[in-house]
């Protein structure tokens, strides 16, 4: 996934192409970790000072609605932000709010969901697993 087709496809679909929306979906290029919504419009701030945290949220959440960015939710309800890239999911540690992704799925278990709920129709899954990295183990946490 690279700017250009990203932007293509917002333009698709008929989205406006603003300075703001731009560096946001540059900024999640740049990064390989989830992000608050909160650091990635202090990132933007640097170039586009007075961005607002609002504008950041909704256009996290049309890029999310769009499929281009997958979102990770944390046990107290906070929530990180990244480009989907190929499908993953995350350790979060519970300390430090450090996110691990990983590549491989625990299809097994969305198997056996699927076949103990036959009448619903699965069209997505994320898997997050919560816990305490080794840092913060080390450090009592």
């Amino acid at each position: 996934m690279n700017l250009a087709g990203i932007l293509a496809g917002l333009k698709e679909k008929g989205l406006k192409l603003t300075p703001q929306r731009q560096q946001i979906v540059r900024v999640l290029l740049r990064e390989k970790r989830p992000l608050s919504a909160k650091e990635i419009g202090e990132l933007v701030n640097k170039r586009f000072p007075g961005i607002g945290l609002g504008t950041v949220y909704r256009t996290l959440d049309t890029l999310k609605e769009l499929g281009l960015v997958s979102e990770v939710v944390f046990p107290d309800g906070g929530r990180r932000f990244e480009l989907r890239r190929e499908h993953r999911h995350h350790l979060i540690c519970l300390g430090c709010g450090r996110v691990v992704s990983f590549p491989f799925c625990p299809d097994d278990c969305v198997m056996r969901v699927a076949a103990a709920n036959p009448d619903f129709e699965i069209h997505g899954h994320s898997f997050s697993v919560f816990g305490y990295c080794g840092e913060c183990r080390k450090a009592g946490n």
